[in-house]
């Protein structure tokens, strides 16, 4: 998320990534993305469902496909149904539990797929790895099945503007992401995870946390809600947001890929996006919670 000028050792393990600093033409590459993608996303924020909830599954779906082939190169052998259904099930589940519709059971899901998962190693080719595939597979689910099906209970919070609130957290977060990286590329100098992803800068974080916290009363006119209440939603979303970018970071420089796909161009896969928004909802929805009232 944030660049910082280090070792030619350090800049040549996060080369490529999207917080490395990036040449002229991979940022227009960026913007004209951006441009596309921006004005898409808000759209199915604010019109909802059945749009929305399927553009989440989908999404999840996804994700969890680009996830596998980040296992595969790692040398992993990831139990491909478990993954990919799981992650999808999750926020298919509590779509479909808001309108009343028949929906399987979360928890049962999730039990039977980690029982199912643990007897199909049973009668696959064993390995020494197999409960390391096993758990990564069960594991990354819930992380994007999981956290992904908070964007449901978002979405239902009631504002005056449709949508309100999912739409205020992509702000937020692209806010985040544009002032720690610009941030951190000019004056980022002390390093916030090195062992993680060694060009993101505390000085980029901060800039980030601040922005989104500066930003979210503007948003939070237009709806007549509290500056005090926005800004604190600011501050939660940016805090997600660099979070999530870090996990994400971990992930790949375990899995020892540079971008989780090629979908988006100048940006990388699906998740690349995604990763700074999946501990946005939770936290979202906590706290609203909370402090919404």
């Amino acid at each position: 998320m944030t660049a910082l000028p280090d070792t030619a050792t350090a800049a040549r393990s996060e080369r490529g990534t999207r917080n490395a600093e990036p040449g002229t033409g991979r940022l227009a590459l960026r913007v004209v993305s951006g441009f596309v993608a921006v004005p898409f996303l808000l759209g199915v924020a604010y019109l909802g469902d059945p749009v929305y909830g399927a553009f989440i599954c989908l999404a999840t779906g996804y994700a969890a496909f680009e996830i596998r082939g980040m296992l595969r190169a790692g040398g992993y052998a990831p139990l491909d149904w478990a993954l990919i259904g799981l992650a999808v099930v999750l926020p298919l589940d509590r779509w479909l539990a808001g309108y009343g519709w028949p929906a399987p059971d979360g928890l049962a899901v999730v039990t039977a797929v980690v029982v199912g998962g643990l007897v199909a190693l049973l009668i696959r080719p064993t390995s020494e790895r197999a409960l390391v595939d096993w758990a990564l597979s069960v594991g990354l689910a819930l992380y994007l099945g999981g956290l992904m099906q908070f964007y449901m209970p978002l979405r239902a919070q009631p504002t005056s503007l449709p949508g309100f609130w999912v739409i205020a957290l992509l702000v937020l977060s692209w806010v985040c992401d544009s002032c720690a990286y610009f941030v951190g590329g000019a004056i980022g100098r002390t390093r916030l995870a090195p062992s993680i992803s060694p060009n993101k800068s505390v000085e980029g974080a901060v800039a980030g946390l601040v922005g989104a916290a500066i930003v979210a009363p503007l948003l939070g006119l237009g709806v007549g809600l509290a500056p005090a209440l926005m800004a604190g939603y600011g501050l939660v979303i940016g805090l997600a947001t660099v979070v999530g970018d870090l996990i994400e970071s971990l992930i790949k420089r375990h899995t020892g890929v540079k971008d989780s796909g090629v979908l988006i161009p100048g940006h990388g896969g699906l998740l690349d996006r995604m990763d700074s928004l999946l501990l946005c909802a939770p936290l979202a929805v906590l706290y609203l919670r909370v402090f919404g009232g």
